[in-house]
């Protein structure tokens, strides 16, 4: 499959990270100031766009670390 090639494997967890600490950032912020219930579909998109680059950056790194793994068994 094409995708699983499209970015090297230190850029997704690098992109995946990033858009965690934005998205955390205006989550933090949402919260802190009490408008959960204000704008609670704007709230509940960022939740599941988090939960995404979460779902993501474990992914990229699982999938790192089984090349990093499967690097070391083919040079030995």
């Amino acid at each position: 499959m094409n995708g699983n090639k499209f970015l090297n494997p230190y850029a997704k967890v690098v992109l995946c990270v990033l858009g965690m600490l934005c998205l955390g950032y205006y989550l933090f912020i949402q919260i802190q100031s009490g408008l959960i219930s204000d704008s609670l579909f704007v709230f509940i998109l960022r939740v599941t766009v988090f939960l995404g680059f979460t779902y993501l950056l474990v992914r990229s790194v699982s999938d790192l670390l089984k090349s990093d793994d499967s690097d070391r068994t083919d040079s030995e």
